[in-house]
């Protein structure tokens, strides 16, 4: 057995020798607290343990194609990608316990485009491809989860915004007022041959609930939100990689 292999049994046998408790832990935290124990114990029994100190890369854009799914179990994780006009690396966003990456990429069966860093001693349960496919095909609430993109932290932070949005906009504005002044941003588009993969994969990473269509004027063909793809998308993506194959 190489020291690769060995690596990897004694984080698969970490998570095994505790399956109970891994599953208490992840029963605090969305999507988990809302999938079936049969689906979540597959979860738990399919992944192993990695630890990662101060500084150590998890995954980077130069990895290629990601073939794994994390949760951050202890510990906190940063993201960070290059600047490019100002030649210096930015932090774009911080994740802790109970949180999971990089959902964007793996649905995109990409490279992720950010770098992943452990900011202090992290422990993160490591999930490999073939397993996460099969999870989002047997589970639609893991499934729902990933195709939303929201993490607990995300959620929360949605739900705050909503609501402080709910609070002010009648003193704001009136039924009157344009839509246009209240626009945030353009519409996340794609074109009529778009695959469904990319579609979804895009409204993943610009975190949001429907995409236009549109034709090659940039004139709306229509629209489609994220429950109609999950409707579309029952089961996982395709992919080289067996479901029931192991890392």
């Amino acid at each position: 057995m190489s020291k690769a292999d060995a690596f990897t049994q004694a984080g698969k046998t970490a998570v095994l020798q505790n399956i109970q408790g891994t599953v208490q832990f992840l029963q605090r935290f969305p999507p988990f607290n809302q999938m079936e124990q049969l689906h979540l114990a597959y979860l738990v029994e399919q992944c192993q343990l990695r630890f990662y100190g101060p500084g150590d890369s998890i995954i980077k854009p130069a990895d290629g194609p990601v073939e794994h799914f994390y949760i951050v179990k202890q510990g906190r994780v940063v993201g960070e990608r290059t600047h490019a006009a100002k030649g210096s690396t930015e932090t774009t966003f911080e994740i802790t316990s109970g949180e999971c990456f990089p959902l964007a990429a793996l649905l995109g069966e990409r490279a992720t485009r950010t770098e992943h860093r452990a900011a202090e001693d992290t422990f993160c349960l490591q999930l490999n491809k073939g397993a996460f496919i099969k999870l989002f095909a047997l589970s639609a609430e893991f499934r729902d989860f990933a195709l939303r993109g929201v993490s607990s932290l995300l959620d929360q932070v949605n739900q705050q915004v909503k609501q402080k949005a709910v609070e002010t906009l009648g003193t704001q504005y009136s039924l009157n007022t344009r839509l246009g002044e209240l626009a945030m941003r353009h519409p996340v588009a794609c074109s009529p041959q778009t695959p469904l993969r990319e579609a979804v994969a895009l409204m993943h990473e610009q975190q949001v609930g429907s995409i236009v269509v549109v034709d090659e004027r940039k004139a709306p063909l229509g629209s489609s939100p994220c429950a109609t793809c999950a409707r579309w998308w029952p089961t996982a993506p395709r992919t080289s990689t067996s479901p029931s194959n192991s890392t």
